[in-house]
């Protein structure tokens, strides 16, 4: 699935990203892949899971959502194996290591975004507003479009630089916004930035950007008669961090052990580490699925 030369960044790709908070890799997944992944949208959102097991999070049903919604899903790896199979990778996780400077890298959560025409924008935010729980609340995320994406039909768009401005609280109204960019002008302004800039990401089928969890991005409308915007974001962890004792975590804190910290493998497991190590079930996972993997006990938990 994964071309992993594709991940083999330049000194320049690896300052780009130092300095904007992001970087494009073009040709990341082969056209196979690519019709297998698409093929899965329309599944998934008719409620028809590989697994058995629902998404965390599922935005949009079939006559009961506005047509104009951004349909949305949050894990729907456990739900859909194909997905999985992107979601898992190894190949990925090591090229965000390295963008990142980290040993270890665990899955935190999976996006799944749907952009049919005339459907509405996504708020501009950062990723790390959402993980205030966690210690450290660290992310990186790898964005992968299944659709050549284009500036009229809501590609996703950056601000350059905004990684380096104060994390901003999280944003209310996320799915439905007026002014969609409002709240990154509201901090640029506080970070002293008078004029900031969005840059829109035109690329191919089957590319990835991979972004730091504070760079302020977003989707606009898609004004497009025919064009559809189809993507998945895999959001990453340090294999180290832990839940805090801070409030928040709609998702991940149903993952928590009462009385815990440690975030564990059997939801998020370790994609990767300079040591070798990956969580053991991960391989066969996309073969023999969820209701498999947690029949045997000695799959979870991280070994010695």
């Amino acid at each position: 699935m994964i071309c992993p030369e594709a991940f083999a960044f330049s000194d320049d790709q690896l300052s780009k990203f130092e300095s904007d908070g992001f970087v494009v890799l073009e040709n990341v997944l082969d056209g196979e892949s690519l019709d297998a992944l698409r093929a899965t949208f329309p599944r998934i959102f008719a409620g028809d899971f590989d697994t058995g097991v629902y998404p965390d999070e599922w935005h949009w049903r079939e006559g009961m959502s506005l047509p104009d919604a951004t349909r949305h899903m949050g894990n729907a790896w456990k739900s859909d194996l194909t997905i999985a199979s992107l979601v898992l990778s190894a190949d990925v996780a090591a090229a965000a290591a390295r963008l990142m400077n980290w040993r270890d890298i665990r899955l935190g959560q999976d996006t799944i975004w749907w952009k049919p025409p005339a459907a509405k924008p996504i708020k501009l935010h950062q990723d790390t507003s959402f993980l205030d729980f966690l210690d450290p609340p660290k992310t990186v995320t790898c964005w992968v479009t299944l659709d050549d994406t284009k500036r009229d039909a809501g590609t996703i768009e950056y601000v350059p630089g905004s990684h380096h401005w104060p994390v901003a609280p999280l944003p209310r109204d996320f799915h439905i916004a007026e002014d969609y960019r409002a709240g990154m002008r509201l901090a640029a302004e506080a970070a002293g930035v008078a004029r900031p800039e969005t840059v829109k990401i035109e690329v191919p089928a089957g590319s990835a950007v991979f972004h730091a969890g504070e760079i302020w991005h977003g989707s606009g409308a898609n004004h497009s008669d025919d064009r559809t915007r189809r993507s998945i974001g895999i959001h990453m962890l340090r294999g180290d961090v832990r839940f805090s004792e801070r409030p928040g975590g709609y998702i991940y804190r149903r993952y928590q052990i009462a009385g815990d910290p440690e975030l564990k493998e059997s939801f998020f497991p370790i994609l990767w580490s300079a040591n070798g190590y990956r969580t053991p079930w991960l391989d066969d996972y996309c073969r023999v699925g969820f209701a498999a993997r947690n029949a045997d006990p000695s799959s979870a938990g991280r070994a010695a």
